[in-house]
This record gives structure tokens, C-alpha cells and sequence, in this order.
């Protein structure tokens, strides 16, 4: 049997960052599609635009705010330099799916050193980044539309480049572009969740602890 050893594995300030962008998305999304007239969708009887874009404000310091955590306290797991081998770790993994050889869980905690030997599943690196720019192009093209003579030039790069994707105009395409973030984003929160579960962290994200695979540092 594994040996195994329970340790902090996430801060309380890194548990109410990620729970708190996880509920202002919850709101974003249904009050973006209560406002684009989507699937019915109805949460709010007035105020929805003014709610949407004070909570929009929230997510963005939140994601930042995670960022800035990332980079001082997480780094090594998160750099963008660990982006080619989570790319290599993501096709040993589509290989397994397709019947071949099974890929080992890297995680692990060095009892002795107190500290991870590895921290997290290889292919978070990318989801991670892919949740921040995503994050980045909602805010831009949102805030484009509301914000109309802030972001004059974006819009007058839009409206440039909108006949070319057959738009009306550059705000057009910019609130086509906002709805195809949106169904990006939550293709990539339902692999998340899917994961999350996959790999067993949930309960780890409530209670901060989890226990890991005892293994030693090189």
C-alpha cells in the first residue's frame, strides 16, 4: 500500500480566492445571458446590466489578486516555462485514453524536506493560463462595449477589422466575440470540474489539506 501524508496543500487565502471567482462567475455568467436573451435565462428584474459590471470589476481584482499569489507563493508549478512539459504530460495522457501505457500521477510530498516534489497534474499549468487570458479577453471586450470612449481604440480596431467576419460593426463583433468567451470559458470549467474530481482535489480546495504520496525529493 501507498504511504501517504496529509499536508496543507492550499492557504485559506488561495481557498476564498478561488471559491469567491468561482461565485462572481456564477453571476457573470447568468447575468450575461439574462442580457443576451439566452436559454431563458432570468435572475434579476432590473439593475442586471449595473450588476453585471460591478461583478465583473470583482472577478477581475479576484483574478489578479490570484495571480499575484501564483506568482509570489506557486510559481514553480505555474511558470510559464512548465508550459512544454505540461503539453508532453497532456499527450502521454491522450494516449492513455486511447489504450496506451498508463501515465503515473506525479504528485507527491517529501516528508523529510517538507515540501512537494510535485505540487500539481501537469496539464493544470495550461488550464490555469487558459482561464487567466480568457479571463483577460472577456474583461476587454466586455468592457469595450460599456466603456465605449475609454476603449475608442479597440473599437476602432474592431470596427477595422468587423466585415472581414461579416459583422455589422466593430461593436458587433466585439459582443460576438464576448459570447464565444463565454462558451470558451465554460467548455473549460466543466473539464475542470470534471477533473477536479478525477484526480481528487475538491475536498482538498474546501478544507485546505489532502493527502499525498509520500516521495523523495531529487
Amino acid at each position: 500500500m501507498e504511504e501517504t501524508v496529509e499536508v496543507v496543500r492550499h492557504s485559506l487565502f488561495y481557498r476564498v480566492c478561488h471559491w469567491s471567482i468561482v461565485i462572481t462567475g456564477v453571476i457573470l455568467a447568468l447575468t450575461g445571458m439574462q442580457m443576451g436573451g439566452l436559454y431563458g435565462i432570468r435572475v434579476l428584474n432590473g439593475q442586471v446590466l449595473a450588476t453585471h459590471i460591478t461583478v465583473s470589476f470583482i472577478f477581475g481584482a479576484l483574478w489578479f489578486l490570484m495571480l499575484y499569489y501564483i506568482i509570489a507563493r506557486e510559481w514553480k508549478w505555474f511558470s510559464l516555462a512548465r508550459i512544454p512539459y505540461s503539453l508532453k504530460f497532456l499527450g502521454s495522457e491522450i494516449k492513455a485514453w486511447f489504450g496506451g501505457p498508463h501515465v503515473e500521477d506525479p504528485r507527491g510530498y517529501d516528508p523529510e524536506k517538507k515540501e512537494y516534489v510535485e505540487k500539481i497534474i501537469p496539464t493544470e499549468v495550461m488550464v490555469w493560463w487558459i482561464y487567466f487570458l480568457l479571463a483577460l479577453f472577456m474583461g476587454i471586450t466586455g468592457l469595450s462595449m460599456y466603456y465605449k470612449d475609454f476603449f475608442a481604440p479597440v473599437i476602432n480596431f474592431a470596427d477595422s477589422i468587423a466585415p472581414a467576419f461579416g459583422a455589422e460593426s466593430g461593436l458587433a463583433l466585439l459582443r460576438a466575440l464576448h459570447r464565444l468567451g463565454m462558451y470558451l470559458f465554460a467548455m473549460v470549467v466543466m473539464m475542470h470540474v470534471y477533473a477536479v474530481f478525477i484526480f481528487g482535489v475538491v475536498t482538498s480546495m474546501i478544507t485546505g489539506k489532502r493527502k499525498e504520496k509520500v516521495k523523495k525529493a531529487a
